[in-house]
């Protein structure tokens, strides 16, 4: 192929689009959740006030372990290398990767620890500039 303009002539490459696996960046897209902070609170709210009911105890833990991601992405996204973030974040993937266990006690404690590390780092990200505070 020839790129002709009034100046020149000159072989050009023909493009070709990048060998990149575009069905799996669709999905990646779809998949997406944008941080509701909102409902972050609300939930950090009901475990540290309360407790869930025994039959929410799963859906609490997802939705924390989603938070978890969102937040250690966005610290990362952001480049913030400090020893603050740098511990907040390992706390997060600490807690994030612990059992909950089948007690509805036990499971409880476990909910109110990660609400904890979650509430810390989101705190921690507000107060750095890394995202607004949640209202």
């Amino acid at each position: 192929m020839t790129a002709t303009s009034a100046l020149t002539t000159r072989p050009v490459e023909r493009w070709t689009p990048p060998d990149i696996d575009l069905a799996g960046v669709l999905e990646k897209l779809q998949r997406w959740q944008p941080f509701d902070g909102s409902a972050f609170l609300d939930d950090v709210e009901i475990l540290l006030e309360g407790a869930p009911a025994e039959e929410q105890v799963e859906d609490f833990a997802e939705r924390l372990r989603g938070y978890s991601m969102l937040l250690v992405d966005i610290a990362l996204a952001h480049g913030t290398q400090d020893p603050a973030t740098s511990r907040l974040i390992a706390q997060t993937r600490v807690v994030r990767s612990e059992e909950v266990p089948g007690g509805f006690r036990q499971a409880v404690g476990v909910l109110r620890r990660m609400a904890l590390a979650l509430d810390a780092l989101h705190e921690h990200l507000v107060a750095i500039r890394c995202m607004k505070e949640a209202v």
